[in-house]
């Protein structure tokens, strides 16, 4: 099995919405369709959308959840962390910025080290508080990527000054996802790429 991952950007922060495509059958599952579905509908393009994975419940990653998983017909996984942000525009911190974002798919809730077989697809959850109350990242198989949403970018981390954030939580996820064996590229909520873990004692 090969496993292809896409980037798009969505939204007025240029968030970074992904497809993790099953290269051998065409299935994929979308992470966080944060906005601009029928972009997100084109990109799919044939291929067989499985589930939408949210790496967290902020508004900027959730806003097209409902019509992603309507058009397809499949599941949301969001960690039960952050499952009242989808209805709740003040803790999904969508009010503040001046929208008023709710998700109506009700979601599978996610737990730590829980395996997601998707897609023909092994994905495993890490739950990687700190930047919110149920951050996961996602740990594809064969070592292809780490989708960290908003725990880790390139050069930095995420902020913790919203309600549910803790900078004592986000620095012991980033310990975890950094000192993971073997490296793997990692995949963030905003900004290109970057890399999680390290090789031997490096």
């Amino acid at each position: 099995m090969s496993v292809r991952v896409e980037t798009l950007r969505v939204g007025e922060y240029a968030m970074n919405c992904y497809i993790v495509e099953n290269t051998d059958t065409r299935e994929a599952v979308i992470v966080d369709p944060g906005a601009d579905a029928g972009r997100i509908f084109a990109s799919v393009d044939g291929r067989k959308p499985a589930a939408v994975l949210l790496t967290h419940g902020h508004y900027d990653h959730i806003g097209a959840a409902d019509e992603v998983c309507a058009r397809y017909g499949i599941p949301l996984y969001v960690h039960a962390g952050d499952a009242a942000k989808l209805t709740d525009p003040d803790l999904s911190v969508a009010r503040t910025f001046g929208y008023n974002t709710h998700v109506s798919t009700k979601p599978l809730l996610l737990a730590d080290n829980q395996v997601l077989a998707l897609g023909g697809m092994r994905i495993t959850v890490l739950h990687t508080p700190g930047h919110s109350k149920g951050s996961v990242c996602y740990l594809l198989p064969d070592n292809a990527g780490l989708l960290c949403g908003d725990t880790l970018f390139d050069g930095g981390y995420g902020r913790y000054d919203f309600a549910d954030g803790d900078f004592g939580e986000l620095k012991q996820s980033l310990r975890r996802i950094l000192y993971m064996h073997p490296r793997v590229k990692a995949y963030p909520g905003h900004g290109g790429p970057t890399w999680a873990g390290r090789d031997g004692d490096a």
